[in-house]
């Protein structure tokens, strides 16, 4: 699951290219990998977690150390719909369980079998339409009901909290301000008979291309409750316009189920958009977060407000669907 030679850096300070290697002998000892030919190498990073690369008597392995702590319900959860989707045929890499049957160590760490990636290769439009069909298929039932951050607008007290806090982008996030709270008057709650699992992170940074062909889905750790007209809607907004055309062609061709056709299918692509922001903002501007955490962040800022989803982009989404 990596393209990435061991102990390459994204930059920035307060980052680690090295894990302790009693950290990983305990992982491998607990997962019952083998044990570890030698140092685990740095792969790539996310934003819920780092990924390395351990390689052991019995294989290599992709060990991702969570930044972002997870409970072991909802890991048990997100790993049975990867077990369900691979078994429709949809190509990941296989969640492994400890020797005691859990999905997490410590509330830190998770075990995937490792994948090679082409360097370099973005998939397109038409492979992500296609993948994300094959996913809507699974039909694996949700385990609750859908979370505020992917189905409740940021609200207008949320707005103003943003724009007072100030940052390098305050001047586009002013000029983008009234487009953007206008779009939580489309946020539509979904009833809980709509919901089923869905991935909630299908995008060119999660479908990658493998190197021996054919497209690979990773990070599963966001899957949970939504509607799939939701989430094909947010994929479809990360794209151009003419790949959101293609993707859009391609998933029904696939024999995708849901359809997207009126503002409110793009709720979570909006509630998303805004919990994003917030995030993002918070992190850019804390002295407590590593350089590295706040450089991202302000990337990411400024990406968002340079082509942010606006009442007037979901129109013409869907006069050209």
């Amino acid at each position: 699951m990596g393209t990435r030679r061991a102990g390459a850096s994204d930059g920035g300070e307060g980052f680690v290219n090295e894990v302790p290697g009693e950290a990983m002998r305990a992982v491998a000892r607990a997962y019952g990998l083998g044990e570890p030919a030698g140092p685990a190498g740095y792969a790539a990073r996310g934003e819920l977690g780092r990924i390395w690369r351990l390689d052991t008597q019995r294989g290599t392995w992709a060990v991702k150390e969570l930044l972002v702590p997870q409970e072991e319900h909802d890991a048990r959860e997100d790993a049975g719909f990867q077990l369900a989707a691979r078994d429709a045929g949809v190509r990941l890499p296989r969640p492994v369980m400890t020797v005691d049957g859990d999905v997490l160590l410590d509330g830190r760490w998770r075990v995937y079998e490792w994948v090679d990636l082409a360097a370099g290769e973005v998939v397109m439009g038409a492979e992500l339409g296609a993948v994300t069909a094959e996913l809507h298929q699974v039909g694996h039932p949700a385990w609750g009901p859908a979370t505020p951050w992917f189905s409740e607008p940021v609200g207008k007290a949320g707005w103003e909290a943003l724009a007072a806090a100030g940052g390098e982008w305050a001047a586009a996030l002013e000029r983008a301000l009234p487009e953007l709270a206008a779009l939580d008057d489309l946020v539509s709650p979904p009833g809980p008979d709509s919901l089923t699992t869905c991935h909630r992170d299908v995008n060119v940074e999660n479908v990658r291309r493998a190197s021996d062909g054919g497209v690979v889905v990773l990070d599963w750790e966001n899957a949970g409750p939504a509607r799939p007209a939701w989430e094909l809607a947010k994929i479809l907004v990360d794209l151009s316009l003419e790949g959101a055309v293609a993707a859009y062609r391609a998933y029904r061709a696939a024999g995708g189920p849901a359809a997207v056709a009126e503002p409110a299918d793009f709720s979570m692509a909006i509630a998303e958009q805004g919990h994003l922001l917030e995030f993002y903002v918070r992190r850019a501007l804390s002295p407590e977060e590593s350089g590295e955490n706040r450089s991202r962040a302000r990337d990411r800022v400024k990406a968002m407000l340079s082509r942010p989803l606006t009442p007037a982009r979901i129109e013409t989404l869907l006069n050209v669907l």
